[in-house]
């Protein structure tokens, strides 16, 4: 990573700046940074984090949560150990992934034996507005366009 930006193989990957990831700030959800606080057209306090898409070379798209300058936006080089991946969180600032050692709470390389299957569909995702003692409020927190969305 060189300023936020992921580089791999020595090659930057394109970072493209997409809409705003926004979610409301609720009981459940309030760990917004004051930057990133909104008011949205209906009146409710919202959280707008700036959201990019990356392109790998394979053409594979995905898309990443970018909230400024973080410790992991500029990394040495890593070299991944055979039999093992490297994995990173597409909330960036938030994932405590691959670029972290286990004694910072990172997970560092994963060997392959330890993965148990791929990731396919998205099940359920809700926009964390929810309160899972109270399931009626499960469905207007739902994020139904990402739900059934594959990886």
């Amino acid at each position: 990573m060189v300023n936020g930006q992921l580089i791999l193989n020595g090659k930057p990957i394109p970072k493209d700046e997409v809409a705003k990831f926004v979610l409301p700030i609720t009981p459940n959800f309030q760990r917004c940074q004051p930057q990133f606080q909104n008011i949205d057209a209906t009146g409710n306090q919202v959280c707008s984090i700036p959201r990019f898409r990356e392109t790998l070379p394979n053409g594979k798209t995905y898309e990443v949560l970018d909230q400024g300058t973080y410790p992991k936006d500029n990394t040495g080089i890593y070299t991944v150990p055979a039999g093992h991946v490297f994995l990173m969180g597409d909330n960036r600032d938030n994932s405590t992934d691959s670029r972290f050692s286990h004694a910072d709470g990172g997970i560092e390389f994963v060997p392959l034996e330890n993965l148990e299957g791929k990731a396919v569909v998205n099940f359920w995702s809700t926009d964390g507005s929810a309160n899972w003692f109270l399931p009626w409020t499960w469905f207007t927190a739902a994020r139904w366009d990402r739900i059934g969305e594959g990886f």
